[in-house]
Formats: structure tokens, sequence, C-alpha cells
């Protein structure tokens, strides 16, 4: 084991006084008489005597990791320089978070210097590409390459007991799901869900806070049903902003999705959904309706839950939050798997939606995800009414308490007792 060492080593010179002294006398006879000597000085002197003290400091030679496995060479390169700073900080951070270096600052007294791991890589449809290295001590480490090259992003250094690092903390995303017809542009189509996502992965808890697509809101376009806005040719971009700069939510970004594309990403993910349904499901015009209780639907099924609003208690309401139900069954069975898989995941996910999170930010949320607790994780729909709007449009006007209910959710991540 290595271990970090500074170490100071100090040489000191002595010197001693040194002294000399002389002396004369007269001889004197009764004869002759000597001519009486020349005067006699004797004097000491002493040299000046100067003490040097010379410290000299001895640096421990620099201390590295190498990872070596079943990975790419730049994979391997970008893990062995991520590694070798936590071991000694005085290696280049580079790209590093300084953020996530500071969390694990404590990581480096439980290391080695080699790994051997297996890298799961996957390259993005959107660009860039995303992967999980797996080294031989179990620990973990997450990697994005944004077109510069690979980093580490992410981390779970457990054999050395530091917490994993998954990116800041709470994360938040906005998730869409349009109601684009075949043919139509989901991302300018209206908004049949609207959530907002949250996870706090140190605490393994977080909320899916649902808004009634028919909300009457104020945007910069005018007072509007709050699912019209990605209409007329806007987009998600234009609804993001309403949340993030006009409402001032700090949120990460969105996802979005049509039908189609829903339908094939439960597909190619999951399969068939296992879900507990509360109560029964009517059947509707052109599907027949869910019973109570536990079942498995297959991808078309589980859209038609997620579509069915009319003749259901409470509308919008409830097939809003059966949407929010529909996301903690997806997210237990992906549980089933492991972080591992994440890479392979996103792939699937950028082929059947449209998002502007970063390849960083999805390898991230990615991981989050297998860290948090399905049962810890609230599912709430905004509190509302149903009314008129300007020209007799029906509404809903959200209570006067739904502000409050957006920022307790924003704030932390999770939904304080009682807010519901």
């Amino acid at each position: 084991m290595w271990f970090r060492a500074r170490s100071l080593v100090a040489a000191t010179a002595t010197a001693l006084v040194v002294s000399a002294c002389t002396a004369s006398s007269v001889d004197e006879t009764t004869t002759t008489q000597a001519p009486p000597p020349a005067p006699t000085t004797t004097s000491t002197t002493q040299a000046p005597t100067t003490t040097e003290s010379t410290t000299t400091t001895t640096e421990a030679p620099l201390m590295t990791v190498a990872v070596s496995g079943e990975m790419p060479a730049a994979v391997a390169a970008a893990a062995s320089a991520f590694m070798s700073v936590v071991l000694d900080p005085r290696n280049d951070t580079a790209n590093i978070d300084p953020a996530m270096l500071e969390h694990l600052a404590t990581a480096g007294d439980g290391m080695t210097d080699r790994y051997t791991g297996v890298a799961s890589i996957q390259e993005l449809s959107t660009g860039g590409s995303v992967g999980v290295v797996t080294l031989d001590s179990g620990d973990l480490l997450l990697l994005a390459d944004e077109g510069s090259g690979w980093t580490v992003v992410g981390a779970d250094l457990s054999s050395t007991d530091a917490p994993p690092w998954y990116g800041p903390s709470p994360r938040r995303v906005l998730v869409l799901g349009s109601d684009a017809r075949p043919g139509a542009t989901a991302a300018v189509s209206r908004m049949d869900s609207m959530h907002i996502v949250t996870a706090v992965p140190e605490l393994h808890g977080g909320a899916i806070l649902g808004y009634p697509r028919d909300s009457w809101v104020s945007t910069a376009y005018g007072d509007m049903r709050i699912n019209a806005l990605t209409a007329s040719g806007r987009g998600p971009d234009a609804l993001f902003a309403l949340f993030t700069e006009d409402w001032e939510l700090p949120l990460d970004g969105y996802i979005l999705t049509a039908f189609a594309g829903f339908e094939r990403l439960i597909g190619s993910t999951i399969g068939r959904l296992t879900i507990d349904l509360p109560r029964a499901v009517p059947s509707r015009l052109y599907w027949p309706g869910f019973r109570a209780g536990e079942q498995r639907l297959t991808p078309t099924r589980t859209l038609e839950l997620a579509r069915t609003r009319k003749g259901v208690p409470g509308g919008d309401f409830t097939r809003s939050w059966n949407q929010g139900l529909i996301m903690l069954a997806t997210l237990t069975m992906l549980q089933q798997g492991s972080i591992e898989d994440v890479p392979v995941l996103i792939g699937e996910l950028v082929k059947y939606t449209d998002t502007n999170l970063t390849p960083t930010d999805l390898i991230q949320l990615g991981a989050a995800a297998f860290a948090l607790d399905v049962g810890e994780i609230d599912n709430v729909v905004l509190p509302g009414k149903l009314g008129r709007a300007t020209g007799g449009a029906s509404v809903v006007f959200l209570d006067p308490e739904a502000e409050g209910i957006v920022a307790d959710v924003v704030d932390d991540g999770l939904l304080t007792p009682g807010e519901e």
C-alpha cells in the first residue's frame, strides 16, 4: 500500500571558539648588561566564527496508478489519470471535476498503484460516447467523451470506504411525453405528459412531480395551457425555458418521447412491464381497461395505460399519477440489472427520445438511478381545479399551494412530509 509522505531532513554545522596567547621575560647578569629588549606587545585575536544551518527539503516521488484490462487504450489512459489524481493530488487534474476530487479526498489512503478492469462502452447516435469501467477491486468509474476525449465523470470507490459521486446532487430532469400522432413531429406537438423527476443518490430518494397537461399558465407567448407551449413550432426548448428562465427552476435538461418512441424504448429495455395498479382503469373506445393488482403489460399496453384519462376518476390528474407509477415500475425492473448496463440503456434512450442532456449528464443520471430506493421516491401530481379560460376552453387552475410544492421538491429533490 502506498501512503502519501513528505519528509524534511535537517542538517546543521557547528563551530567552536579558538583562542591563543604568548608571553616574554628579561634575563640580567652582574658584569654585562645587555641592551634592554624592545618592548613586546602581545595580542590575542579571535577570528569571527560563522555557524550556518541548511534545511534541505526532499519531496516524495510522484505516485501514479496504472489501469489496464479489457478496454480501449484511451479509456484505460483516462482511468489511470483519474485514479492517479485520487491517489496523489500532485498529478495533473486535467478536466476532472474539482467537486468530485474534493468528494473523494480521503479515497487515496485505501488505494493501490495497479488495477485491472473491464469497460462497457456505448457510442451514442446523438453524438459522443459513454462508458463504465469495473475494476478488479469492485470499484466503478463513469466516463464520457463529448468530442474532446474520455474523461472520468463519476466514481464509486467503495473499496476505499469513500461515498460514490455521480455528479452534483440533487438531479432534476423534465420528462415530457408528446401526443404526436403518426406522421407528426413530436417536438412541436402538444405534450400529454409533463413531470419533473428528481434524484438524490446519497439519500436514495427522489420525487416525480406531475403537471396536469391543461394547467393554465402565463408565458412569453401569452396565457395558454402548458401543454400547448411546444406547439406552433416552438418545441421543447420553449417549455424548458418557461421552467428554467421564467420560473427559475434549476433543471439539468429535458427528455422527450412520443407514442412510437415510448413503445420501442420500453420494448428494447425491459420488454413486458410488471406493474401493480392500486385501482382498475376502465376501457376506452380503442382498447380494453386494466384490472387492479399486479400484472405484466406489453409495450403497447403500457402506452395505453399511460394515455388513458377518460372515464378515470380524477381524469388527467389520475392519468398523470399513473404515468409516474409507470416510471417507478420501469425503474424497479431496470434495477434488476447493474450499473454496467447503463451505457447500453443510454444508447437505447437517445434512439427514441429528444434530449438536451449531455453524455456526461446521461451517464451520471443513469448511475444515480441505481442508487435510489423506489420506495423512497414520492409520486405526486400538482393540485388544481377544473375551470374555463377566456373563450370557454376547459383548463386546470393550479391551487395556490402548487407553487410551494414545486419549490419544496426542486430545492433539495425531496418532498417534505405533509406537502402533498
